[in-house]
């Protein structure tokens, strides 16, 4: 008998939905432009957050509506969970400790770099997306974090955690964790209405076209 249900992956997944995480984001999008100190902060984390969800919906979007996806891969669009979480969970990680000795911060940069790659590993076993989609999210989220910390490295021009902002992150946690934000329901939306399609392409047309493609191919 497995020693983690599927109960507890599910429990698991949640802290890389978009319920959660946007409002994250949101939070120490406000905190970081509230302050002069930070607002340079701020903008690039604006930056990088739009980026990592902008590109995570391009890649369905493209699929959705016009099958499009790199060759040779079972790859319908980029994990959001896996993606966000390797941005979002890493820079809590060092906001948290902005002021603390480096060897506390790197530990909590590293922490949340773990509990994104848990994350990670929750879509596969719950087979919401395949190696590819993951391993793909997964590093862009790793990069942009890496963007974001590259350049504000500078634990004086980030707001120290103190009590507020590690209290004020709890808020959306507590408020949201456990609920499904509806992300793919509105990229098929936009998808259906963009395209002109009168349906949207889904993992069982990139399936069927593989196996189409390998018949062909066996045949000569």
């Amino acid at each position: 008998m497995s020693i983690v249900s599927r109960h507890d992956w599910w429990q698991l997944t949640a802290f890389g939905d978009s319920a959660v995480l946007l409002p994250f984001a949101l939070l120490i999008t406000v905190w970081l432009l509230a302050r002069p100190a930070t607002r340079r902060a701020g903008w690039l984390w604006l930056g990088v957050v739009l980026a990592d969800a902008g590109t995570v919906a391009l890649s369905k979007l493209l699929y959705m509506g016009w099958g499009l996806h790199p060759p040779g891969l079972d790859f319908v669009g980029l994990s959001g969970h896996s993606a966000m979480s390797f941005l979002l969970w890493p820079v809590v990680g060092a906001l948290v400790t902005a002021r603390a000795r480096a060897p506390w911060r790197a530990l909590a940069i590293a922490l949340g770099a773990l509990l994104a790659l848990a994350v990670t590993g929750s879509r596969l076993v719950l087979n919401a997306h395949t190696p590819s989609e993951a391993a793909l999210g997964a590093l862009w989220g790793a990069l942009l974090a890496g963007v974001f910390l590259g350049l504000e490295r500078r634990p004086g021009q980030l707001p120290a955690a103190g009590g507020w902002i590690a209290l004020s992150l709890l808020l959306p946690l507590l408020l949201t964790y456990g609920q499904t934000f509806p992300s793919n329901r509105i990229l098929a939306w936009v998808a259906l209405r963009v395209s002109g399609h009168a349906h949207i392409y889904t993992r069982a047309d990139l399936q069927r076209r593989q196996r189409l493609e390998r018949l062909r191919m066996e045949r000569g």
